[in-house]
């Protein structure tokens, strides 16, 4: 006897709301080539933003190629780290049929940013979110680090405190040797030389370490080396967007 299979359907949005579309942006200025063509078509049609800085987003949307004018054709809301509580404010003209995108400050939203709070909201409004492809900085390291690929982990910023920063990096270092688990993190640009020299006086002389630095810029700067041989030529990285990754 045949099963009788309910066919499956996919979950349906109101024919007049909205989408929101997840716009990736530069990881820097020097590259503008790397945001693709679909992205640019995709963002002409938006007038409705929501960014963490409306100063550099409306450079961001000028620098691709956006004509329309800020002051009476388009609305650019800021977000801040309390995205949950401003999600029904910011997304309310979805249920109007209004598109709106996210525009992050580097690279893809939502990672180390508060988009993801609005991503939530959106799924639990049953509200259609789409991915627009672009750089991600940490997934460039990823690849380009020669560290495990099919298990890894992305902490974001370690502690500030030097103490408790190196306690932090203890904790990865056992966890990528131990496991062969990839530990991927950030600092700020001013804050990257402190934290390089806490893991090369604190890490193993074996771990290896991936530095890489303004990646898709001209001055891009990726290397993976032992923290014996990083103590031998410590490089300058002040002030320079920089993802770091520890393998075992």
């Amino acid at each position: 006897m045949e099963e009788n299979k309910t066919p499956f359907k996919p979950v349906s949005h109101r024919a007049a709301e909205g989408k929101l579309y997840l716009i990736p942006s530069f990881l820097g200025e020097d590259n503008k080539a790397i945001i693709p063509d679909q992205v640019k078509e995709m963002v002409m049609q938006l007038d409705e933003f929501i960014v963490e800085n409306a100063k550099t987003a409306r450079r961001y949307l000028r620098a691709i190629g956006f004509t329309k004018n800020f002051d009476t054709e388009v609305v650019i809301n800021e977000i801040d780290k309390h995205g949950e509580n401003v999600a029904p404010k910011l997304l309310a003209n979805i249920s109007k049929g209004k598109n709106i995108g996210i525009i992050s400050e580097a690279g893809n939203p939502c990672i180390a940013d508060p988009g993801h709070e609005l991503v939530r909201y959106a799924h639990s409004r049953n509200i259609q979110v789409v991915p627009l492809v672009g750089p991600s900085s940490i997934l460039l390291a990823l690849i380009a680090s020669g560290m495990n690929g099919q298990q890894f982990t992305f902490h974001g910023y370690l502690p500030i405190q030097s103490a408790d920063r190196i306690k932090k990096l203890r904790q990865l270092e056992e966890i990528a040797r131990r496991h062969n688990i990839t530990q991927i993190f950030m600092e700020t640009p001013f804050r990257n030389d402190s934290l390089l020299k806490d893991a090369l006086h604190t890490l193993d002389a074996d771990t290896k370490l991936c530095v890489a630095c303004d990646l898709t810029l001209p001055t891009e700067f990726i290397s993976t080396k032992k923290i014996s041989d990083w103590k031998k030529l410590v490089p300058d990285l002040h002030k320079r967007y920089s993802i770091f990754l520890l393998g075992g």
